[in-house]
């Protein structure tokens, strides 16, 4: 009689233990209250912080509008003039495989 019981209690211990958590969300926060969804307004002598606040990820790797990249939490936007600048943070739970975008426009002004 304990032979099934153990048996099932088993089964569902491995059932739960491998359950997937979900995709990665990305998503990235900033450190301002000039922010309209994902749309930021900022002046040109400001800089700007970027927080990674994805969820169920692994890996990161955030791409500037300058073509620089970086694999660090939190990364700092600098602007080089008066634009439009869209900022890239990919997420992922497996190496890059799958791999999740969160983006975030900055405007700069005078």
């Amino acid at each position: 009689m304990m032979k099934p019981f153990l048996l099932l209690a088993l089964i569902i211990l491995m059932a739960v233990s491998c359950k997937r958590n979900g995709e990665p969300y990305p998503r990235i926060c900033t450190e301002t209250n000039e922010e309209i969804n994902d749309l930021v307004t900022m002046k040109l002598a400001d800089t700007l912080t970027l927080v990674n606040c994805s969820k169920r990820y692994n890996k990161q790797r955030w791409v500037m509008p300058d073509g620089g990249t970086s694999t660090q939490e939190t990364v700092y936007f600098i602007p080089s003039g008066l634009d439009t600048f869209t900022i890239r943070l990919f997420v992922s739970d497996d190496d890059f495989v799958n791999e999740y975008e969160a983006t975030k426009r900055v405007v700069v002004n005078p």
